[in-house]
């Protein structure tokens, strides 16, 4: 553990291995820390990086997740990288031990460590959080977050927003302590939403270390999960907005209607999110968790149930029991 909180030191790299060919490629050199650090570490350590990262190493993104610091980009020199990296840490930790004293000394300093992060300001005009806004601001999804994880048996379920660049959990049901909340990012290539941005498929494993693909893919060792179901979502125009995914470390057995059942929920987000876009008085009402679970239980009755009956029926069955329960907490 790190003697001092918040001031993280760092225990060593995890860097990309060689490229194929002389052009350079988006990669990650992820820095291993003993801690997570704080806000005002994080905001020093962006003002004193840029734009030396960028120029010097081609440095595009620095992403925290968990206790590793991700720098994405066309980096050719990774081990001159690190290197600068491990002097821009003494150089951020001793500016911030200096801040720290100063807003002992000075406690109403308005950018003392107990202060909100000057970053949120700059948020403030994110376009992403317009997603987030647009999917907390949605009364259903909640529900359907909770029963896409009760059918699923995965503990772990979020809306996510992908684009060319960027990975942001827009609305998250968490019963895994994974710690992502609603506005935070992934690093992009870490994940395999970022490969269904491409290809436009949906991605479903029940154990990741016995898959034939997935048992050498990096991503589910990276997060320490074994079943993952991931779908893309759509806009009505047919525009890719992102993912509906769920993951758990404990393997799943998750059968063609359940799965099917996940794609409907995944489809029922993706046009209410043109609800949200469209102008006020266009008469498109965002609608209620018991109606989103009484079209998705239409909809899951209205497959063809031939090939397994059982299968649908049991999906069918609790989707009507919870849409029930809605109208009953309604009155």
């Amino acid at each position: 553990m790190s003697s001092s909180p918040g001031f993280p030191a760092l225990i060593g790299f995890d860097l990309p291995g060689p490229q194929a060919g002389t052009r350079s490629q988006r990669v990650i050199v992820t820095a291993l820390l003993d801690d997570t650090p704080r806000a005002d570490w994080l905001r020093i350590l962006h003002r004193l990086a840029w734009p030396s990262l960028r120029l010097d190493h081609g440095v595009e993104q620095i992403r925290l997740v968990g206790q590793g610091l991700h720098f994405v980009g066309a980096i050719t020199d990774a081990r001159a990288l690190s290197a600068s990296v491990r002097g821009l840490f003494n150089e951020v930790n001793a500016k911030a031990l200096d801040r720290r004293l100063a807003a002992m000394e000075n406690p109403l300093d308005d950018d003392g460590p107990g202060s909100a992060p000057a970053a949120s300001l700059a948020h403030a005009t994110d376009p992403r959080l317009d997603d987030v806004a647009a999917l907390l601001a949605m009364p259903a999804v909640p529900g359907m977050l909770e029963l896409a994880s009760a059918m699923t048996g995965m503990r772990f379920v979020a809306v996510a927003r992908v684009t060319a660049d960027r990975w942001t959990a827009c609305a998250v049901h968490d019963r895994l302590d994974f710690g992502l909340r609603p506005g935070d990012d992934l690093v992009l290539e870490t994940t395999i939403c970022d490969e269904i941005r491409e290809h436009r498929h949906l991605v479903q494993f029940d154990q990741a270390s016995t898959h034939p693909v997935f048992s050498s893919h990096p991503t589910p060792a990276l997060y320490g999960f074994e079943s993952y179901i991931s779908v893309p979502m759509f806009r009505r125009d047919g525009g890719f907005h992102g993912t509906l995914c769920a993951l758990d470390p404990n393997p799943s057995r998750l059968d063609a209607a359940t799965v099917k059942g996940f794609e409907v929920l995944a489809g029922l987000i993706g046009a209410q999110l043109d609800v949200q876009d469209a102008p006020a008085g266009a008469g498109q009402p965002v609608i209620s968790m018991a109606e989103a679970l009484s079209v998705l239980s239409r909809q899951v009755d209205a497959l063809d149930a031939a090939a397994l009956p059982g299968q649908f029926r049991a999906v069918s069955t609790q989707l009507r029991a919870l849409v029930d329960g809605a109208r009953a907490v309604a009155g």
